[in-house]
């Protein structure tokens, strides 16, 4: 078991940072993780979790080491994701419902913690927020800003949820985070995100996410030059007012396009773009038309060409994780 009573730890703790709003005078009992230690109140945490209920059940030598006077339990857990775990454990007001806006490594953190140490209801609210980010249409998905062509996320980011979701057996968020990770660079699949000045460490994808994003990749290269661009070889509107110059645009556009290594089968033009394409209104409105059914296509594919169930089938895993069966 990852958390366990210390039986190492110096009564010292001159290394040791506390937090000082999760360091409670009246607690009977200090956590350990990393270098931070908080000072809780055990009656709560065994309350909340009942691992923490049964580690803390498990008779103490009579010499164990003691910080200002309470034994320690070391969480061999990232010391971040331990202060936002227990945050939620002791501030009610720290990690709200959706729509309450919460950064993405808060939920990360809480709903890794809230899984290994079996706190149901800061899971299935961790949850709640996995699920308000995780569209199942392409409608959800343009509000949510999950591909890296409308730069609301970095490839980090993008690694992070994908890795997190596949780590906890969460199929059902699983086909936008595999597509924006698929319309990264083939190097950073490769080679992961390495790390940076702010202290992040690196991330790397598993072996069999690798392979399913690069053998993806090849599938929605080839949907966005047959689906996503078929508006550039098709798309005539029935009262087209200037037939040349919009066959003309559209072989330009096309052209441009293809020569683009970008894969971004759902989000390749964004609203504000349509606007300069140099088409007729009648050429316009179909286009959009049929890049709009492209779409849609493609979307229903996604579960397909990532080798996941179907869409309905992981509506069904959806409701049953956050318990709205």
């Amino acid at each position: 078991m990852d958390a366990t009573r210390s039986s190492q730890e110096s009564t010292r703790a001159t290394n040791l940072t506390r937090v000082p709003d999760l360091w409670f005078p009246e607690g009977g009992l200090v956590l350990r993780a990393g270098n931070r230690i908080f000072r809780v109140a055990s009656s709560i945490l065994a309350a909340r979790s009942s691992v923490f209920g049964d580690i803390l059940s498990i008779p103490q030598p009579d010499h164990q080491p003691l910080i200002d006077g309470c034994p320690i339990v070391v969480l061999h857990d990232a010391e971040q994701d331990a202060e936002h775990f227990l945050r939620a454990i002791f501030d009610s007001s720290f990690f709200e419902r959706p729509p309450a806006p919460t950064p993405f490594q808060v939920i990360a953190g809480i709903l890794k913690l809230s899984t290994k140490y079996d706190v149901a209801y800061l899971r299935r609210r961790a949850l709640l927020h996995i699920a308000s980010i995780s569209p199942r249409s392409v409608a959800e998905y343009d509000t949510m800003g999950f591909t890296p062509d409308a730069s609301l996320q970095t490839p980090r980011e993008l690694f992070s949820r994908l890795l997190l979701f596949d780590s906890l057996d969460l199929t059902w968020a699983m086909p936008a985070a595999l597509y924006a990770v698929t319309c990264c660079t083939v190097q950073d699949i490769f080679d992961g995100i390495p790390a940076d000045a702010t202290g992040n460490d690196p991330i790397q994808l598993t072996p069999a996410l690798q392979r399913t994003c690069l053998v993806a990749r090849t599938t929605l290269l080839i949907a966005q030059n047959h689906e996503t661009f078929r508006f550039l070889r098709a798309a005539r509107g029935e009262s087209c007012t200037a037939a040349s110059a919009c066959r003309r645009a559209r072989s330009t556009i096309l052209e441009n396009f293809t020569k683009q290594v970008k894969l971004a089968p759902l989000g390749y033009l964004v609203p504000e773009r349509w606007g300069t394409i140099p088409l007729c209104s009648a050429c316009k409105k179909a286009s959009l038309e049929m890049y709009d059914e492209a779409r849609r296509t493609i979307w229903e594919q996604l579960p397909s060409i990532f080798g996941l169930p179907t869409w309905e089938e992981m509506e069904q895993m959806r409701k049953a994780d956050v318990d709205e069966v």
